[in-house]
């Protein structure tokens, strides 16, 4: 039985739906006219909505552009630096539609990187100077929900690399755990499809770990299946730093690693 609590959250999501309907028929200007003069979800209407559990079911195949206008007043929310409120729309867009990894992902980062500012600054304006203990503490509270949405975001994208590297930005510079970072990154690096610069920062990372023989090993079998003729895959890059470590470890040069051509 839904409490009568949430008659306004549905009253919204009706209207977005018969918006959804409307807009399939609307040239993208008119779509984008019609956007602005619908109604605002509160953060009071997505939270009762969100704990019923009732979105999924009512949007069907609206939910891509249900999501979208939750999104659109998520970026608001976050721009006016109102805290609960971007929290729960993040909440809400992926719960309504938790295929587009943007929203995993930017709403990730505005957790991790904005809200701890917001929270610290806004004890500052009220005169509440806090301590860096306490600060850090904000820091590192913000970086584990981040964390945890991304962590979620896994279930529905489980070989999806670009997940376990934001969790690896996050875990370096959050909360400087470069040893679980560089593990993560090396983890999204041997996945399917994964971005060539996620091999090249675990090399870096393992350096700054003071790891610098396994950094040589890793480059020297990334290198070795690097296609030559792209540029993103950047192998002249990677040979340079496998022949400065070569250097620092002094090998000799019959024992160097020889690329293929």
């Amino acid at each position: 039985m839904i409490r009568s609590g949430t008659s306004s959250a549905l009253l919204i999501l009706l209207v977005l739906l018969a918006a959804g309907r409307i807009g399939a028929r609307l040239g993208a200007g008119a779509w984008e006219i019609l956007r602005r003069d619908m109604p605002v979800l509160t953060a009071s209407d997505v939270e009762v909505a969100a704990g019923e559990g009732i979105m999924v079911g009512l949007l069907g195949g609206f939910r891509a552009v249900t999501a979208d206008f939750v999104w659109v007043r998520t970026n608001a929310t976050w721009e006016e630096r109102d805290l609960p409120a971007t929290q729960t729309l993040i909440k809400l867009a992926t719960t309504v539609d938790s295929r587009p990894l943007v929203f995993w992902i930017n709403g990730s980062r505005m957790i991790a990187y904005d809200m701890p500012v917001w929270r610290i600054d806004a004890a500052s304006a009220a005169g509440a100077g806090l301590p860096a203990v306490v600060q850090g503490r904000i820091v590192a509270e913000q970086a584990h929900a981040a964390i945890a949405l991304l962590e979620r975001a896994r279930i529905h994208h489980p070989d999806e690399p670009l997940l376990l590297i934001e969790i690896g930005n996050i875990r370096a510079r959050k909360l400087g755990d470069l040893a679980g970072a560089a593990a993560l990154y090396r983890e999204a690096a041997l996945m399917p499809g994964a971005p060539y610069y996620a091999a090249r920062i675990h090399a870096e990372m393992l350096k700054q770990l003071g790891r610098h023989h396994e950094a040589l090993e890793w480059l020297v079998a990334v290198h070795r299946d690097l296609p030559r003729d792209d540029p993103m895959a950047m192998a002249e890059v990677v040979l340079e730093r496998i022949r400065e470590l070569e250097e620092r470890f002094e090998v000799p040069a019959s024992q160097r690693y020889l690329p293929t051509p």
